[in-house]
């Protein structure tokens, strides 16, 4: 074992490559600052996965995509549909803003996402923007931004998947386009039978959870476009999703979910003005069902506006100013609140420079937020080109997270009990990043420290019900190294191998199911018609909690290694078949603990062990 400090670690364990083969990097467009700007002028670690890199994967659900981004951690409770904690850089899942379209789609009852019930053939491309990004885009932007562009297909597809586990796939494209009228429609459906998620004890009684887990996911889409550059472009995209998982619990072990976004816009771009203004509407529903007597609704219905403007004052400098309202409202859900619904009011103002051997951009806005008061949020940013191809970038910023609707006003728990004093959360984010490109390699190296004070933790009362308090800090360190690259046999190389410390600040142990270290080496190449890609996945020891006959405990779960292969042969210029092997050496390991046997032995939420999945595709 090594013995380094924590950031001496992060720079020399950190190591990533990741190959996009199909784009120029000189070409990738990014919106991380709610305008378009190339890659390599933005001033944040940014990772883009396009639609060929999804249908090149062959991956069956968004998590297992994201899992492969360096400084990504998803910790899955069992299969598709389970229950994910997808850690960015050490932090909760709940510190990250997840988008659609950039519409919210986190449950304001608790603060999670539903990243599991996102259809991945509704996703066009999707950007992971690392580090704090809260005076860009508000609240839960701590660790980073996942925004997920809805489908904007250019043709007409239908596809067929069949895999284990009873597993089937059907999805539809189709694409229309006139004069200045754009229209794109996708649809799927998905079934798996599953297997039983949690591993039981020899010894208990056969009950309800000694069952296969399953889960179906039914989903369309559409995007319509209509204009020009001198009128504007009007726009339309819409996204809904319904389906049902099943899971392993003492009372409720299955829900349903209806998920939708809409989102209606218009912008317009001269020399010198850019806007646009959106509306947009979204709702996530989740109702537990099973065993229990009554049936729990969990639902989010939010409704905002954004107007976003850019000024050229020159070739090099230009000014930004947003607007947003946003609402927020749970009353459709069983549980009771003192306060079902909240508004927020942001305003941001930002410059940004660039004259392609000096970049700076600084941000400000305030977030005026019902019941929790006024936050303030900035980005500082600044970067140098040292010489051709060879750039060093720093950012520092403060970030935010807004107490959940339950945490305040829930009045009928029997469980939980509100406090209507709670602060935001606050964070502050620092980083370095230096970055390499030439035409066939590109390097990211990226070293942060990202420090969060007034955590909200749940502590029990005197009867034994949980009171959330700004109580707790934690601090993370580490580092994600980028690299792109294709050699002279024009192979693809891809390895991201991230470090992070994600300490608790009172007791500096490491935050539980958080690897330090994770590793992801992919090798890809293409033969006329055939293509095939080899990964192997690697995560390090995690800790994590275990309840059992003595009480809690804290046990070390061994690192894994597992290797996926896929591979994909286009002919008759049409048709694709498919082909994907999940864990190719059925490589047996906990994601995370479940309990404890009657003999003391671990219990855990298991993976689904070996996968093969087949497929054929159709494009008209």
């Amino acid at each position: 074992m090594l013995n380094k400090t924590a950031l001496s670690a992060a720079i020399t364990a950190a190591l990533s490559f990741s190959v996009f083969a199909d784009q120029n990097i000189e070409h990738i467009t990014v919106t991380a600052n709610k305008f378009e700007q190339p890659l390599e002028s933005a001033l944040a670690a940014i990772s883009v996965i396009s639609r060929s890199d999804i249908e090149k994967s062959n991956v069956q659900d968004v998590v297992s995509l994201l899992d492969n981004v360096a400084g990504i951690q998803a910790v899955r409770n069992g299969g598709f549909g389970q229950s994910v904690s997808l850690f960015l850089r050490g932090n909760d899942a709940k510190h990250t803003l997840v988008l659609v379209d950039g519409v919210r789609v986190t449950d304001a009852n608790s603060g999670d996402n539903s990243l599991t019930n996102i259809p991945l053939n509704s996703i066009e491309r999707i950007e992971i923007i690392r580090g704090a990004k809260a005076a860009i885009y508000g609240s839960d932007a701590i660790a980073g931004v996942i925004n997920i562009i809805s489908r904007e297909g250019n043709h007409n597809t239908i596809t067929l998947t069949s895999g284990s586990h009873n597993y089937s796939d059907i999805e539809a494209t189709a694409s229309y386009k006139k004069d200045k009228f754009t229209l794109s429609a996708n649809a799927g459906y998905s079934h798996t039978d599953g297997y039983d998620v949690i591993e039981k004890d020899p010894q208990a009684i056969v009950g309800k959870n000694h069952d296969r887990d399953g889960y179906y996911n039914g989903n369309a889409g559409l995007t319509l476009q209509y204009g020009d550059e001198q009128s504007g472009i009007f726009s339309l995209r819409s996204q809904y999703s319904e389906g049902e998982g099943e899971y392993d619990a003492w009372g409720s072990d299955a829900y349903r979910f209806h998920n939708y976004t809409n989102k209606l816009a218009w912008k317009r771009s001269s020399e010198k003005l850019s806007q646009h203004v959106s509306y947009s509407l979204g709702k996530e529903q989740n109702v537990q069902i099973g065993s229990s007597a009554d049936d729990n609704a969990y639902v989010t219905k939010r409704g905002q506006f954004e107007y976003q403007s850019q000024y050229h004052i020159s070739e090099a400098l230009s000014l930004t100013g947003n607007i947003t309202f946003l609402n927020e409202d749970v009353g459709e859900s069983t549980a009771t609140f003192s306060e079902s619904e909240r508004d927020n009011l942001s305003v941001a103002f930002g410059g940004f420079y660039n004259d392609e051997n000096w970049l700076a951009e600084v941000v400000l806005r305030t977030d005026d937020y019902d019941f929790h008061g006024r936050a303030n949020t900035y980005t500082l940013a600044l970067g140098k080109q040292v010489t051709d191809g060879l750039s060093v970038k720093f950012n520092h910023g403060s970030a935010f997270r807004a107490p959940s609707l339950s945490h305040t006003f829930v009045i009928d728990s029997p469980y939980y009990l509100p406090n209507a004093n709670l602060s935001p959360e606050e964070a502050k984010n620092s980083e370095i990043i230096v970055t390499y490109s030439d035409e066939r390699f590109r390097i990211e190296a990226a070293v942060y420290d990202n420090r969060i004070t007034d955590k909200i933790v749940y502590e029990p009362n005197s009867d034994w019900k949980y009171v959330p308090f700004n109580i707790e800090r934690a601090d993370f360190e580490g580092a994600d190294l980028v690299v792109e690259v294709e050699d002279s046999f024009g192979v693809e190389h891809t390895l991201n191998a991230s470090y992070v410390s994600a300490k608790d600040a009172k007791t500096q142990q490491q935050l539980q199911r958080r690897a330090r270290r994770t590793l992801t080496y992919t090798i890809s190449k293409t033969w006329q018609d055939v293509d095939a890609t080899l990964t192997l996945v690697h995560r390090g020891e995690r800790n994590d909690k275990v309840w059992g006959a003595q009480g809690s405990y804290t046990v070390t779960l061994p690192s894994y290694t597992v290797f996926n292969l896929a591979a994909n042969y286009t002919f008759f210029d049409r048709f694709k078949l498919t082909g994907r092997i999940e864990n190719l050496t059925d490589k047996r390991y906990f994601n995370a603990t479940a309990g404890e046997a009657k003999d003391g032995s671990l219990l855990g939420y298991k993976p689904p062990g070996r996968q093969a999945y087949v497929g054929v595709s159709y494009r008209f």
